[in-house]
């Protein structure tokens, strides 16, 4: 066996850790690099450079790899090492510049979302047949009852214990297969709905890879054309960020298009006084847009300081939206843009646009409840998109006090669906200000 080829100075913090991780397991094979690629058919200097991080392999290497040390070790992968691999395999995919990795990166997503499209479609049938059984038991046992009364009156007879017990005993079957049949239907109802929003996810990674592959800019599709580049008139430090769809890159390889660290790094406290009050969308380092919810209307708003990465600034409301006639009752959409004194992070992930998210769409929150309710701390919680009122979007979920001008991001696509506005008193729904209406503030450019 030959000695493996050092590793190139400046190579990048992921390509190190996956090819440290390719060499583990190269190891365990006993042969060389060209033994191994006369036994796999490859080139024996594209071997030597995939296992010293010079070359990005493909998830297919990696995965014959994993496969054929399990062979010489007389066992088979785990689900743990496999999901280990693809994710040091995605993040090298995500650190990479060249459009070939990122194509690869999003037939990766889509294989992935094409997996959890099959897995829950899966579920869903068998919860649709296990319902049709329980149901046709149902029917049953009320034909039985029926038969059962029906001989009674033409032969009422004397009282018959075993009769009475029998007639218990399907009073007490029929009770539970209803009971089975409520919970199959409210599993059934998530499942569908889990279904769908795979399905979409896979839909929007097609168009991206479709796109991707004909321009060699594998970025993900601007939903109605909606881009913005930043706010107007900020500094060129290049810290400003893009929403460009690109959130396919700022996620982990979790089952859905989005995790709770993705939305932890758009979303940031707002302090009133000293004490958490609410939430903004963090734009790029110095730019935050909320709600009037988070920060009071115009006329009464209150000095607001910013806090994210463990940094405290001040920050300067630098538009109302709408401008004029503010204090009417039915203003919309209430968002206000704040500008802060200072950066608070050094990057900021890009975002995608949800112009119109569906009624029985999940959105993942995940903001910071009021001091004296939720004690300042992180909280998050799944909203489902109801509907429309007016132009409002219409949600249920566990919100608390505290979470207006929190971000609310789609959980299958991972868009950005809007800003938590308002909460009503008597029960956990709200209404959304809609992504759709970031356009409207004229502090940020939009290209044509």
């Amino acid at each position: 066996m030959t000695e493996l080829r050092q590793f190139d100075q400046g190579l990048s913090r992921e390509m190190r850790a996956l090819a440290e991780a390719l060499r583990g397991l190269f190891v365990g094979l006993k042969i060389s690099e060209r033994r191994y690629a006369a036994r796999r058919r490859y080139d024996s200097s594209t071997i030597s450079r995939y296992l010293s991080g010079r070359r990005l392999p493909p998830w297919e290497f990696v995965l014959n790899l994993l496969h054929d040390v399990a062979e010489e070790r007389g066992t088979a992968p785990t689900a743990e090492t496999t999901e280990m691999l693809r994710s040091l395999h995605l993040a090298a995919l995500e650190a990479g510049r060249s459009p070939t990795h990122k194509v690869q990166l999003l037939e990766q997503r889509l294989a992935l979302a094409d997996e959890q499209a099959r897995r829950v479609a899966t579920r869903e049938r068998w919860l649709e047949d296990t319902l049709r059984d329980r149901e046709h038991r149902i029917r049953d046992l009320q034909m039985q009852f029926r038969e059962l009364q029906a001989s009674i009156s033409l032969d009422p007879g004397p009282p018959v214990d075993d009769g009475d017990a029998d007639r218990m005993d399907r009073s007490a079957e029929r009770a539970r297969l209803c009971a089975e049949i409520r919970q199959l239907k409210e599993e059934l109802e998530q499942a569908r709905a889990l279904h769908r929003q795979a399905e979409e996810r896979c839909d929007q990674l097609e168009r991206q890879l479709a796109k991707a592959e004909t321009e060699g800019d594998p970025r993900e599709e601007r939903p109605g054309g909606l881009t913005a580049v930043g706010p107007v008139g900020g500094d060129e430090s290049g810290l400003r960020n893009v929403i460009h769809g690109n959130v396919v890159y700022n996620i982990s390889s979790t089952e859905t298009g989005i995790d709770e660290r993705f939305v932890d790094s758009m979303t940031v406290q707002l302090l009133i006084e000293g004490r958490v009050m609410s939430n903004g969308l963090l734009l790029d380092p110095t730019t935050v847009v909320t709600t009037w919810s988070a920060i009071g209307p115009p006329d009464t708003a209150k000095p607001v300081a910013v806090v994210a990465n463990d940094k405290r600034v001040d920050a300067t409301v630098v538009e109302w939206l709408p401008s004029e006639d503010r204090t009417r009752p039915g203003a919309f959409p209430r968002l206000a843009v704040l500008r802060l004194a200072s950066a608070v992070a050094a990057f900021v992930p890009a975002v995608d646009i949800d112009v119109q998210p569906s009624p029985g769409s999940q959105l993942l929150v995940s903001g910071y409840g009021r001091s004296d309710h939720a004690g300042g701390r992180r909280y998050s919680c799944l909203l489902e998109v109801k509907g429309r009122t007016g132009s409002w979007v219409r949600v249920e979920g566990e919100l608390v006090p505290g979470l207006g001008g929190a971000p609310a991001f789609h959980l299958g696509t991972g868009a950005l669906a809007g800003l938590v506005s308002s909460r009503f008193r008597d029960a956990a729904k709200g209404l959304l200000a809609p992504a759709e209406s970031l356009r409207d503030l004229t502090t940020l450019s939009w290209p044509d």
